[in-house]
């Protein structure tokens, strides 16, 4: 049987400390093949470069650094680099929290979600921005320990992120809600010519909603949170005959 193989890549760059962290952790469950993008990419969700070519290039042993998303390197690990498909898709370690709706602007999520659409088993590994990776270190080999006994559904991956400090334990969790303060802020640069910034210098907050991934690391444990590809509505679809009924007006 082939040893297994885990692609690794991330939003923050290749030369992001989370990566290395991330790559030391993994090498205990296969051989690791990094592919990532060149600089920080962060926020760019599942962004594919349709109208840009890309570079890739080889910046040491099973390490390359690619101009594109981290979706890119995904593909590009999977089609070029490996010669077959990756067990694994390993994204992060993201410097900073992925909760809650985070997940629906994440580079490091959106890699993972394109490892599952390649077929390989995908997680997603963030950790709060003043965390230790020395510490989350080891939690991800115990995660990873546990996630490869696993029986996992076809159409999940997981999401996980670490406390500021040593983890209490992992938790299952939802997902919470977040809300950002002064979402799109107006400056004026030297020349007095408005300019706009998304975010703000302040930052989110979270409802902490009992079983939510932000209650658990807000209280001193890993969260982690099986997020699916499928996005459809069951309870909605369930109600057939109300939504007919109501068109039929």
């Amino acid at each position: 049987m082939p040893e297994r193989l885990i692609l690794l890549t991330n939003d923050d760059g290749l030369w992001a400390p989370g990566i290395a962290a991330l790559a030391r952790a993994a090498a205990p469950f296969g051989k690791v093949v990094t592919v990532a993008p060149d600089r920080n990419r962060s926020a760019i969700s599942s962004a594919l470069s349709l109208h840009n070519i890309l570079r890739l290039n080889e910046v040491g042993p099973d390490r390359f650094a690619c101009d594109g998303t981290p979706v890119d390197c995904v593909l590009l690990g999977v089609c070029e680099v490996l010669g077959r498909k990756p067990d694994w898709v390993l994204s992060g370690i993201n410097h900073g929290f992925n909760l809650g709706e985070d997940v629906f602007y994440s580079g490091t999520v959106g890699a993972a979600f394109e490892g599952r659409l390649q077929g390989a088993r995908a997680a997603a590994f963030s950790i709060h921005p003043g965390g230790s990776l020395d510490v989350a270190e080891p939690w991800i080999g115990r995660f990873l320990e546990r996630w490869e006994a696993m029986e996992l559904p076809a159409n999940r991956i997981w999401n996980v992120n670490f406390p500021k400090g040593e983890p209490k334990g992992f938790h299952l969790t939802g997902q919470d809600s977040r809300a950002y303060h002064d979402l799109v802020e107006r400056r004026v640069d030297p020349r007095n010519t408005p300019y706009f910034w998304i975010g703000g210098d302040a930052g989110p907050t979270y409802a902490k909603a009992p079983g939510s991934d932000a209650e658990a690391v807000f209280h001193g444990f890993a969260s982690v949170t099986p997020l699916r590809l499928d996005l459809g509505c069951p309870e909605t679809l369930a109600r057939q005959a109300d939504f007919d009924a109501a068109f039929k007006r």
